[in-house]
Formats: C-alpha cells, structure tokens, sequence
C-alpha cells in the first residue's frame, strides 16, 4: 500500500485547480477521491507521477472542469435530469401523436383532431420550453443564448399558426405572418453572420440558412395556394344576394297568399296546406344554418346568417360533424329533412299536378369522387365548406319557396 506524503498532496490539489477546478469543496472531493484510489492501487515504491496522470483522465472526456461545470449546472437546477427526461419524452409523444394526428385526418379517422392538438400543445408549451431553457445553460455566449431564444419563439408560434390553421381558428394567418417575419428578419440573419465568421460552422451556417429560405418560400405558397381574394369576395357577394333573393321569394308569397285566400272561389285547403309545409320546411332549413354558423363561429347569439362576417367560411370538419355520423352516415338532421322533402314533392303532385322532384331532386348521383352513387346528402353536405354548405342550403330554401310559387298562381 502506497503512502502519500504532504508534498504529493499539495501537487494534488495545485494540479486540480490549475485544472480548471475552482470550488474548494469540489476540490476537497476530488482530493480524497483520488488520494484513495492511488494509496489503494499505487505498491509501495511505485512512480506517484505516472500513475497519478492516468488516475485523473479517469475522473473526465475532455477536461477534468468538466465536472465543475456539471456541478454548477445541477446545483443550479436540482431537477435538471427529470427536466432533460421530461423535454425527451414530451418530444417523443407530441411527434408520435402529431403524426398519428395527421395520418387519421388523411384517412379521414375520428380522433385526428384530438391527436394533433395534443402533438401541438406538447410541442408549444413543454417540449419547446424545456429545450430553451437546457440549452441556454449549455452555452456562455450571450449571443448564442438570443439565437435560441428568438428560435424557440418562431418554433412556439409557427406550431400554434399550424393548429389554428388546422382549426380553422381566427389569427391563424397573423401568428403564421408574425413567426415568419421573426425567422426571416431576426433569426436567420442573425444565425447566418454568427455561424459564417467561424471555419468550422461556415459551411453549415450557409446550408441551413437557404433550407430555411426555401422552408419559408414553401410556407407562404401553401398559405397563398387558397382562392385569390377577389374569388372568395366574389362568393361572399353571390352567396349574401342568394339569401336575400330567398328573403324577397318569401315575401312575395305571403302577398300572393292573402289575395287566394280573400278570394272565396278558390279551394283554401290545398293552399292552407301548402303554406305550412313550405314554411316549416324553409324554417326547418334556417334552424340546421343556424346551428352550423353557431357552432363554427363559437357564437351562440347569432340569429341572422351575414356571409361577410364569417370567420371560417372554408371550415368543412365541423358542419360535417353536425350533420354526418363518424362512418359518413347522414344524421337524423339531413334525414328528417329528406324525408320532409320527399313530403312536399308528393303533396305538390298529388294537390297540384306538379312534378316538383325535377327541382328538389333527391335521387342518387354519379360523383367520381365520392363514388358511383353518391346520395343526395354527401353530394351537397359531406365535407363541404362552410360558406357552400350555408348556400346550398339556402339554394334549397329558394327552391321551396319557387315550387310554393308555381303552385299558387296556378
């Protein structure tokens, strides 16, 4: 067994300083640490010098400050592993989960929605989160620590752009705007003269600024791949003047009624008859519009349907959801209507000799995308936008009010 003497142990604890070893009770530590190991492993006699070098390279990878600055890092953040854990396994369960999310919603799978809000709000709040602040500790440069932190900022708004887009939520375009400006104007320039002064990032600086460039470019053409605005203006008009050519539609018939029914050389019945079924039909209709304006909107309140007040016009998930069954099967909404519809083409013909079916046809369709015989209901309503699911509808409406028309001034 070896025996050290003052000397030896004040050569040790010089070298672990002018290591890079700075904190006394570290220092004291690794003292005893290694003094143990040489006393214990070192025969009498041995060269202290030479085994001493190959104790030391024992204690670290690179250098032996290594163990300070590790210190110092778990001194500061006492759950610093269960952080790093938790930004690892939050990481894995927002990508699994995004991806199912959006695997699902090609397939067209109940719960894709769940599943990407889930990834999203993971990614945005946890994961993203813990990176920035585990990263900005791994780094001494003020400048690298801003790098990160305007980065983790586009990562959170770009992903929350993504899920309102996704959504169909309001703000979607404006946060997707915001975090671009930030990687364009901030980011990347900030990045591209930070890495292209050193050698040995140089290249890789220059690689990841054009994918960036070119991610950016990719972004803003999907953004921009929807109807120009003078189209979707365009439509908001057309749709607005339909609903209101339903509205003059109904007024006129009123008119006409009240002069049939002063009129006692007419059958009052059959025309009795026919108002109610035109005007539960047309109300029936109005109350499903509604109903879907509502709920897409988030505004319970709203009575009256104004297209350009529509915040999501192109929304189709949640009109589809209102009125078809998670296996694409029409609800009792679209059925019940149906079945009224039916109703009042059979009443015009058998009171009023009138085939209204050519109008209001009912009768399956050839569609080549959604199959050989597509029924009435998916031909008009399953996964259809909004703004078209609110004009068919109102197209329906007018339709009603125009075979109500032909019968009465007969």
């Amino acid at each position: 067994m070896y025996c050290l003497n003052d000397k030896q142990i004040d050569f040790i604890i010089n070298d672990i300083s002018a290591r890079g070893v700075e904190m006394e009770a570290l220092q004291q530590n690794l003292l005893d640490h290694i003094c143990c190991i040489v006393e214990q492993n070192l025969e009498a006699g041995g060269d202290f010098e030479s085994f001493y070098q190959k104790t030391v390279k024992t204690f670290y990878k690179n250098a032996l400050r290594e163990i300070e600055e590790e210190t110092l890092l778990l001194l500061t953040y006492k759950n610093y592993y269960t952080m790093k854990k938790t930004m690892i396994i939050s990481g894995i369960f927002s990508a699994l989960t995004m991806s199912l999310g959006i695997f699902f919603k090609f397939m067209h799978w109940p719960g894709a929605a769940i599943l990407i809000l889930l990834g999203v709000v993971f990614l945005g709040i946890v994961f993203l989160p813990l990176m920035f602040i585990l990263k900005t500790k791994e780094k001494q440069s003020k400048k690298d620590k801003l790098i990160i932190a305007i980065g983790t900022l586009f990562g959170i708004l770009i992903s929350f752009s993504i899920l309102f887009k996704i959504f169909h939520w309001p703000g979607a375009n404006l946060i997707g705007m915001i975090s671009i400006g930030i990687l364009l104007l901030i980011f990347t320039p900030l990045y591209f003269f930070t890495g292209i002064r050193n050698p040995e990032t140089k290249i890789n600086s220059i690689v990841v600024t054009i994918l960036l460039v070119m991610g950016c470019g990719l972004f803003l053409s999907l953004v921009n791949s929807r109807p120009s605005a003078t189209i979707a203006k365009s439509t908001e008009i057309s749709n607005q003047h339909l609903e209101t050519t339903y509205f003059y539609a109904s007024e006129q018939n009123k008119l006409t009624y009240k002069m049939l029914l002063k009129d006692t050389s007419n059958s009052k019945d059959n025309l009795i008859e026919l108002n109610k079924k035109c005007k539960e039909l047309c109300d029936e209709i109005e109350g499903i519009k509604i109903k879907i304006v509502q709920t897409v909107e988030g505004d319970s309140t709203l009575k009256i349907i104004t297209f350009n007040k529509l915040t999501a016009p192109d929304n189709y998930d949640i009109p589809t959801h209102i009125l078809f069954n998670k296996n694409g099967e029409a609800k009792s909404v679209l059925n019940n209507l149906k079945t009224h519809l039916k109703s009042l083409n059979a009443f015009v013909l058998n009171k009023f000799k009138q085939n209204s079916s050519s109008i209001i046809n009912l009768s399956n369709t050839k569609n080549i995308n959604l199959g050989e015989n597509a029924t009435w209901e998916k031909l008009f309503y399953y996964r259809v936008p909004q703004t078209c699911i609110l004009r068919n509808f109102t197209q329906l409406q007018l339709e009603i009010r125009l075979i109500e028309s032909n019968c009465i001034r007969r």
